[in-house]
């Protein structure tokens, strides 16, 4: 608060340089606020990244669990239809 009253003076005191000193420095809070949150968006955009790395990780292993299986049956499916004749 003293270096903001130091400016005013320094700035010839009056209205103007009230509103230019506080203005400024309104300016310079939200400019620290704005780092801040942007700082923590960087982590929880980071973090969304790992965990939608991580799911997509167990998808893939699903799906590829899911078509072995699937080629198995159809390889007993078309042995079967081969022993019975049925099969071209």
């Amino acid at each position: 608060m003293d270096d903001l009253l130091s400016l005013i003076r320094e700035m010839g005191g009056g209205l103007a340089a009230v509103v230019i000193a506080v203005s400024g420095a309104a300016n310079w809070i939200q400019y620290r606020r704005n780092n801040e949150l942007q700082d923590k968006m960087h982590d929880m955009m980071l973090s969304l990244g790992k965990e939608n790395r991580d799911l997509l990780t167990v998808t893939n292993s699903a799906i590829s669990q899911n078509t072995s299986a699937i080629n198995q049956n159809a390889t007993v499916m078309r042995e079967a239809l081969d022993r019975l004749g049925r099969h071209s």
